[in-house]
């Protein structure tokens, strides 16, 4: 940013943030709307800064032509220069400007610069005369922002000037000088005078200001001519200069019209490489269809760099009758070629695509089959379902596969007989699994409505089918569910009972309880684990805590290996009784698990103290770990506990 637009900022901006930032208290003491006359005797008077801060403030809302004169004393003084003006600015009276006018004659130093600034705010053509002589001023900063004063003021004087002084000025001035061009040709256009804003932009764009000046005009050409717009974005489209080019594309990208469009559409295959692939960077982000015959022909032909910006495009623009294109590319030997034909269809939209999608898939090869599909599930069409379904018989292992993922993301519970079906009929693992995949996911969705399709199914499943079929079961949950998973506990198979034992482990519900007791107390290490496991994890979700009790004494009682006593030590930890500090004292003398009874102590204390019967119990436990614990963070916070206890 230049020196005198950061200046400018800083001048006012250093107002808003008073602003923002002090009080009233000229208006506290006043109930209703402040008194203008108390403000003015404020401004007059020995009040301090803050108080005159606050008053340019209320005078900013409220003030006549009879403040003017008071703020306009304020204006040579350094501290509160910038908050008289800040209140001049915006008054509608001719007053104020004359009283900014009369001060650039006479203040000095940064308010001088502040006051040339202020009139630039408020467009004073009348200070025009006063301003074009501090273009050649030695303060740089008071040349400067006398630039943007004048740039802002726009008036045919004040352009002139600008355009005179841009040979003369030094460099630093002369930026500013391009800012205030650049400036006034915006407020031109905006005061409906295209035809003036377009000369001062042309002047703009001559090679001899810098790129981001020339960008500026080219793109403020653009606006204070639209009609004329789309031959100069052509002709940088054609050009060598790549910023020239990219603001190109992102006017067109920003504007519209169909006429426009079409000529940006019958210059593409005119342009060279680059410009191509920046019009089509635009046409993809002005989305008018208008330009899709022309954008689809270069997706077809055109070379790499060209081609995979068509693609882009199409993404945007494209319909129906471009998915066989798209389609044709996804066996492209190019992954990047691939990729963004993938990426084209997926986020293509419009009325006929997604029946397109599903016919191109029938006709083309397996390969293509196969990622049409899956492209099909992400869009989530209607006519993926029975296109999967259909495809589950297919002679191509991918196809299946990917008929199978379809059904894992859209599949209903009218699927749940064919994905049963393609378990029971998978040709190896990895298709088993993607059918396991689909029916899990079919039954979470569907719940009890897919139990008896699923459980006719095991009965003449063999183990591998089985071991699937019972994990959808898991996903159904219920009661007639577990009731399955229980049976398939004394399965002949080992693989069946197994992912029986780990089902019953991860029940949701209570009602496994009962059944994770009995196995938890089993000889067989691996189901005494899982099923411990899963007892103390329904403990956690045990509502009465006279059973949660029960349950953690059980399970500390069950426990054999130090993993599962830190498990139920955990456990312990979240419940804060009497019972849970007995059973984590005496573990601290336990090597194996002293941290996690340490741990389970410094959760319950705080908790256990408030009972003045149970808190030398619990200072005792905390003095304990600060004792035989050799973790340093629990040490810690186990005097920061007994500190806060004490």
């Amino acid at each position: 940013m230049n020196g005198w637009i950061c200046r400018t900022v800083f001048l006012v901006g250093i107002c808003v943030v008073a602003v923002l930032v002090w009080p009233l208290p000229v208006m506290a003491a006043a109930e209703g709307a402040p008194d203008e006359a108390k403000l003015i005797e404020v401004l007059k008077s020995e009040a301090g800064w803050q108080e005159k801060l606050a008053a340019c403030r209320a005078l900013r809302q409220i003030g006549t032509p009879q403040s003017i004169p008071a703020l306009a004393a304020l204006l040579p003084n350094e501290q509160l220069s910038h908050m008289a003006r800040y209140a001049l600015e915006p008054m509608p009276y001719p007053e104020a400007g004359q009283a900014l006018r009369d001060a650039l004659v006479t203040v000095k130093g940064a308010p001088k610069t502040g006051v040339v600034v202020s009139l630039g705010v408020r467009r004073d053509a009348q200070a025009v005369p006063l301003l074009v002589p501090l273009l050649k001023d030695p303060d740089k900063d008071l040349a400067c922002a006398a630039a943007g004063a004048l740039g802002r003021i726009a008036v045919p004087a004040a352009v002139t000037a600008l355009l005179d002084s841009r040979r003369t000025a030094s460099d630093a001035v002369r930026l500013a000088i391009a800012e205030g061009l650049l400036a006034a040709g915006q407020r031109l256009v905006q005061d409906g005078n295209g035809v003036s804003a377009a000369s001062v932009y042309d002047e703009l764009l001559s090679s001899r200001w810098p790129m981001h000046v020339r960008a500026g005009a080219f793109r403020g050409l653009a606006s204070a001519e639209p009609d004329k717009a789309a031959q100069p974005l052509i002709k940088a489209l054609k050009g060598d200069v790549p910023e020239l080019r990219d603001t190109a594309a992102a006017i067109i990208a920003e504007t519209s019209g169909a006429d426009a469009t079409a000529l940006y559409a019958e210059a593409l295959r005119k342009l060279p490489r680059d410009g191509q692939v920046a019009l089509l960077r635009g046409l993809a982000e002005r989305k008018d269809p208008v330009a899709r015959p022309a954008v689809a022909k270069i997706a077809e032909k055109g070379k790499k760099e060209v081609k995979l910006a068509a693609l882009k495009a199409l993404g945007s623009l494209g319909g129906a009758e471009d998915v066989g294109t798209l389609a044709k590319l996804l066996t492209s030997s190019d992954a990047e070629i691939t990729d963004a034909a993938k990426a084209g269809l997926t986020v293509m939209r419009g009325k006929g695509v997604d029946p397109a999608i599903a016919a191109a898939a029938s006709d083309a090869e397996p390969p293509v089959r196969a990622q049409l599909l899956e492209l099909m599930a992400t869009r989530r069409a209607k006519e993926a379902v029975p296109l999967a379904v259909a495809n589950l018989g297919n002679a191509d292992a991918s196809v299946r596969v990917a008929s199978l993922r379809v059904l894992d993301q859209l599949g209903g519970k009218d699927e749940v007989a064919v994905t049963v079906k393609a378990v029971l009929k998978a040709a190896d693992d990895s298709e088993r699994t993607a059918a396991g995949k689909a029916l899990s996911a079919i039954c979470s969705r569907n719940g009890n409505d897919a139990l008896p399709v699923v459980l006719a199914a095991m009965n003449e499943a063999g183990a591998a089918s089985r071991v699937v079929l019972l994990r959808g079961v898991g996903q159904i949950g219920g009661p007639d569910a577990l009731k399955t998973v229980l049976a398939a506990l004394k399965d002949p198979e080992q693989a069946v009972s197994t992912e029986a034992v780990r089902l019953l482990s991860e029940w949701p519900t209570l009602d496994a309880v009962p059944h994770l007791l009995e196995l938890a107390k089993s000889e067989d290490l691996s189901r005494q684990v899982l099923a411990l496991r899963g007892y103390v994890r329904l403990a956690g979700i045990e509502p009465s805590a006279e059973s949660k009790t029960q349950m953690l004494k059980t399970a500390m009682e069950l426990a054999k290996r130090p993993d599962e006593k830190k498990l139920v030590l955990g456990a312990w930890g979240a419940v804060a009784s009497q019972q849970s500090l007995d059973t984590l004292r005496p573990c601290l003398d336990d090597a194996a698990v002293r941290d996690e009874a340490a741990s389970g102590i410094i959760a319950i204390a705080p908790e256990l103290a408030k009972d003045q019967k149970a808190k030398p119990q619990v200072l005792d436990a905390l003095k304990a770990v600060v004792e035989k614990c050799e973790n340093p963070q629990l040490r810690k916070k186990a005097q920061e506990v007994l500190a806060s206890l004490s």
